[in-house]
Formats: structure tokens, sequence, C-alpha cells
């Protein structure tokens, strides 16, 4: 019987494969942006589980000491805390107390990997305890690190009585009250007095921190506390919280340079919301003809409370 031989294989044409590339390079024009858009969202819903984490760790720490949520703000500095990083302080107090470990719960999508107060140059600033270089990069990758912002309320609560808008220092202990207790919170709502929340961050020298393994952007801290008016203490600065999530046009403020849009809040009554940055002007304080000290916040209004915690004074603009 007669063979047949083979077919011959039909091979793609130079056509057919630049059709191929075109097609698969439209698919993943079309994916891509999904992908990412998921990627943020989940960024988001980790920060805000984070931080509900750590709600639950300041409520926690609050029914074993008098009702305060923390022992104050993370400095080293004697003039603006309340003892050496590694003993006072809300990160010290929920490493030392086993709650958790902030150092292991940073905002994942904040461009900020670090408190900017663990600086070398800021920890040995009027220090309550001398830490080498050494030594406070081994306390970073202990734990007591953290890229969320507290808020001035939660670190100090208001102004000492006598401490009036001409005479005072928001971050002296001196002239504050101390950190916040439960007692304070009759005047507030208490689901619109923030705790702790996304932060912002600046390309400052003074901001970068060595954690060891690199150099990092540093987060704010705490934010800046009331604003004088006069012989009174107004409304809060909150131009310290800012955006970490999300994708929108990078801002033409060179200082933030970043693109991110929302930003997560925890409250006092432990529950967490998220805000957009709608005037893209890097943080969540005030804006463009709405100023100190008694202006509107543009971003956040109708979420947060500005006022006087003790009186209620301020707690909406005039």
């Amino acid at each position: 019987m007669p063979r047949h031989s083979p077919r011959p294989r039909r091979a793609f044409t130079l056509i057919e494969l630049l059709v191929v590339i075109a097609i698969v390079a439209l698919l993943l024009s079309i994916l891509l942006p999904s992908l990412a858009g998921a990627r943020d969202a989940a960024r988001t819903t980790l920060c805000q589980s984070n931080l509900r984490q750590m709600g639950i760790g300041f409520l926690a720490f609050a029914q074993s000491n008098r009702e305060a949520y923390s022992t104050g703000p993370v400095d080293n500095r004697r003039r603006s805390s309340y003892g050496a990083i590694d003993d006072k302080g809300w990160i010290a107090d929920m490493v030392n107390g086993e709650y958790y470990l902030p150092g292991n719960m940073l905002c994942p999508g904040n461009i900020a990997r670090s408190n900017q107060n663990l600086s070398q140059s800021r920890v040995m600033q009027d220090p309550y305890k001398p830490f080498s270089d050494e030594d406070r990069k081994a306390l970073i990758a202990a734990g007591y690190n953290s890229n969320y912002t507290q808020s001035w309320f939660m670190a100090y609560t208001e102004m000492k009585p006598g401490r009036l808008g001409n005479v005072g220092d928001p971050k002296r202990i001196s002239d504050v009250v101390g950190p916040l207790t439960e007692r304070y919170l009759g005047q507030a709502n208490i689901s619109t007095v923030p705790l702790m929340a996304d932060g912002t961050t600046q390309k400052d020298s003074a901001d970068q921190v060595d954690i060891g393994t690199e150099i990092v952007r540093g987060v704010k801290s705490t934010t800046d506390g009331p604003y004088p008016d006069g012989l009174h203490w107004a409304r809060q600065d909150y131009s310290d919280f800012g955006p970490a999530h999300g994708k929108g046009p990078r801002l033409s403020f060179a200082v933030y340079d970043h693109d991110r849009v929302i930003g997560n809040f925890l409250f006092a009554d432990g529950h967490v919301a998220n805000a957009r940055d709608a005037d893209r002007n890097g943080h969540f304080g005030w804006g463009p003809g709405t100023s100190p000290p008694a202006g509107r916040y543009p971003d956040i209004e109708s979420l947060v409370y500005g006022g006087v915690l003790s009186s209620g004074r301020y707690g909406s603009p005039r």
C-alpha cells in the first residue's frame, strides 16, 4: 500500500504573530488597572484591620490603666513626652504590655515606613535616655515602630487651665493635661474623636529614618494640636493626618511627592472609617479659603471632632 507522507505543519505567519501579541497587550492593558485597583483595595482593608486591632489594644490598656488610652506620644524628648521611647508612649505600651507589636502592623499603603521620632537626631534631642544608633535600630527591629500618626487628643487631651491661647505650648508636657482618659470624652461624640490615622509624609531629610536595613521616610508622629484664637485654644490642626491609599493625580506639592488619595482613621469607640483627600493638598487639615483658628476641614469636617474635649467649644466651625 502506498505510504502517505505526513502533512507538513503550518507555522504562524509574522502577521498572525503580531496579531496575537497585539491581543495579549490589549488584554493586559485592560487587566492591569483592575489588578492594581484590587491590590490597593487589599492594602486599604489590611490597614483598616490593623487600626481595629490597635483600637482593641488601646481599649484593653485603658481598662488596666485608669481609663487612659496610652501613656502619651512616641517621643524621647523630655519636654514633649513622659518617658523614654522604650518605656512610655503608645508604642511602648503595646510592646511592653504584650498587646501586639506595632512594627509588625505597618500600614501597607503608606510610603513612610517609620515614625519620624525614631530618627537618631530626634531620639538624642534633649533625651530621657541616651540611645546609641545600634540601640535605636535594635528597638525598631524589636517592634518599637509604626507608620501611623497619633492624634494630639490621645497624646495630650487638651491644654491645662490657665494656659491661654497666647501662653503655652501644645507639645510641652507642662502645659497639657496629659494622655487621654475616658472621662474627657463626655462633651464629644466618641465616634468622632480620632486616636490614630494614616499620616502625612514628606520628602524631608529631617523626617528620614535609618531602620537598619535601609533609610526610609518617616511619618508624622503626633498631630500638632489646637490653634490659638486670641486668648483661647481653638480647633485642632489635622494637617499631619493624610492619605496613604488609592491612586490619584500626583500631588503638585513637591514636599509630599506621592499620589495617594485615601486615609483611614481609628476613633475612640474602636471603629474605623476613611476619608478622601478631595482637594489634593496632601493632608486632612485646613484647605484653601478655610484656615485656622476656627476653620473648616474640607475633607473630614463631618468625620472628626476638632474642638475642646471638656467644653465642646470649637466643635464645629463658626
